[in-house]
């Protein structure tokens, strides 16, 4: 049985302990009463999830089994502090990335930058949710027993057989993801600390229980292809170059920034 997109997001936000509302928060704040949703840059159905990422691993493949493996070494090795961190990051997306930016990234300080995270976070979910829509894949939480949750007690019972999810991709990821290589355009000085943030948030859903490696991967892709696709619009264009002027600093070609495809995949961190 095919799942309604509406229906896969309104659960994954009853399961995060969050209403609809918060867990769609990048900013750390509610969305002030009677200001209209941000509007994506790009025509919906620009990009095509299938067009870069294959299915995630079949169940109980080599591939699912390493998957398994590793999300259950961050479960039972990440320390304290860690886990904190990642705990911080189940909440907000924007705010965690102040320190590698070098600036608070918020409404105050930084508006015009809001406004093109939030016009291109819209871009980055279209084709997430479609991709969970299609593969339904189970949480990990849907399949062993935790030793804990972000954002959630008591911990669940994994289910005997699981059937449905919204595991892959990862949406908090390529939040996560997009926001790291559009900060990286604003501030290319600052890219590599930047991007390895970036890096490390999306690791931080493992690390929560909430995805597996390859749903973190998945969405390091499509962010990438978002973002390539955005910076040939010019109404984008113009809107990043209003953000670097906020920050600072002169605008700078975004090949400057490491590329992502060359940082490590989330499996390499459990080595």
């Amino acid at each position: 049985m095919i799942i309604p997109r509406r229906a896969i997001g309104l659960a994954l936000f009853a399961l995060a302990g969050l209403t609809p509302a918060a867990a769609q928060s990048l900013e750390g704040i509610k969305r002030p009463e009677g200001e209209p949703k941000p509007v994506g840059y790009l025509p919906k159905g620009s990009i095509d999830y299938r067009l870069l990422v294959g299915p995630p691993p079949a169940a109980e493949s080599i591939l699912d089994q390493v998957d398994m493996a590793i999300s259950r070494r961050f479960q039972a090795d990440v320390p304290a502090d860690r886990w904190a961190a990642a705990d911080l990051d189940s909440k907000s997306v924007y705010p965690r990335f102040a320190e590698a930016f070098g600036k608070p990234i918020d409404r105050a300080h930084s508006p015009r930058l809001i406004h093109l995270l939030n016009r291109a976070m819209r871009d980055a979910a279209d084709p997430v949710w479609n991709g969970k829509e299609s593969f339904q894949r189970p949480r990990p939480y849907q399949r062993y027993q935790l030793v804990r949750r972000c954002g959630r007690t008591p911990i669940p019972a994994p289910e005997s057989e699981p059937r449905g999810g919204s595991s892959y991709p990862s949406g908090h990821s390529v939040y996560g993801w997009a926001t790291a290589l559009l900060l990286a355009e604003v501030a290319p000085a600052r890219a590599p600390a930047i991007l390895e943030r970036g890096r490390d948030y999306a690791l931080s859903r493992v690390i929560c229980g909430y995805h597996f490696p390859s749903d973190t991967d998945a969405s390091r892709v499509i962010a990438a292809a978002v973002l390539t696709r955005l910076n040939a619009d010019p109404a984008f264009l113009a809107d990043l170059k209003a953000a670097r002027d906020e920050y600072g600093v002169a605008a700078t070609p975004a090949a400057e920034a490491p590329p992502v495809a060359a940082r490590k995949p989330v499996e390499a961190q459990a080595e």
